[in-house]
């Protein structure tokens, strides 16, 4: 979406223990590639045993690293939030107080915008079809399996919308 504006962008991939890591990363790299924009790479280290699925304080983790690692004074710090979900760190409310957080720190010179915090999985999905986003050089499963499980909530998302 930036890109196509003609923005300056660039990605971050943050390695908090989770199983799908190396996975993640070996996707972030390839869409980086594919839009030849910079993909940094973040660890974050011993929050303890890190399962597929829900993880607590997940988004405000990847915020708070972005924000730390973001290489400008100024801009915005985008994160692919969207709706259709009961995670209180996927509503609006949450956007808010992520943006307090930065506020202080940045007095308001980064934002953090979830442009698709409004639209459900299958609108981001046509979205993404429209533009010919490369969703084929992604990696959803939570179990970090090789092919993808086919059974996690996030294989079976993909399944539902025909994006595997």
């Amino acid at each position: 979406m930036y890109r196509h504006r003609s923005a300056s962008v660039s990605a971050l991939f943050v390695d908090y223990g989770q199983p799908a890591a190396a996975q993640e990363h070996a996707a972030g790299n390839r869409v980086a590639l594919h839009y030849e924009v910079p993909l940094v790479a973040v660890g974050c280290h011993g929050l303890g045993r890190v399962g597929a699925g829900y993880v607590r304080a997940r988004n405000a983790l990847l915020l708070q690293i972005a924000l730390a690692a973001a290489p400008f004074d100024a801009g915005h710090i985008a994160i692919g939030l969207h709706a259709g979900t009961p995670y209180a760190d996927c509503s609006p409310s949450f956007v808010v107080e992520m943006q307090r957080c930065f506020d202080i720190y940045c007095d308001g010179k980064i934002r953090v915008v979830a442009p698709f915090l409004d639209e459900d999985k299958p609108a981001i999905v046509a979205f993404c079809h429209d533009r010919g986003v490369p969703i084929d050089l992604t990696y959803s499963c939570e179990r970090g399996t090789t092919p993808a499980c086919g059974a996690c909530l996030s294989c079976l998302d993909r399944k539902a919308l025909n994006v595997f």
